[in-house]
């Protein structure tokens, strides 16, 4: 499913217009973007939630120039769906 097809099956539950649901889901996706750069998790009942884990730094081996890098840390986005989920999809 893309975001047009998403835009109009929430458009056609709510019962709102194509145009409405777009600034809604635009909203939202603002909403969580923040979040995410804040490092702060998202959970959301009955579906699931996203954290933010912290990959910390590694030290790598360049085979191309036989030599060893220091990789930085990085931040990972992860989510673990909800019991309620888990079990919907069984």
């Amino acid at each position: 499913m893309n975001t047009a097809e998403l835009l109009q099956s929430l458009s056609e539950k709510s019962e709102l217009s194509k145009t409405r649901t777009k600034e809604l889901y635009e909203i939202f996706t603002e909403v969580v973007q923040s979040k995410f750069s804040e490092e702060i998790g998202i959970a959301i009942p009955n579906f699931g939630s996203f954290k933010i884990k912290e990959k910390k730094s590694r030290r790598s081996f360049n085979p191309a120039t036989k030599e060893y890098v220091q990789l930085p840390k990085k931040l990972l986005l992860s989510f673990t769906p909800s019991a309620q989920m888990k079990e919907d999809l069984r």
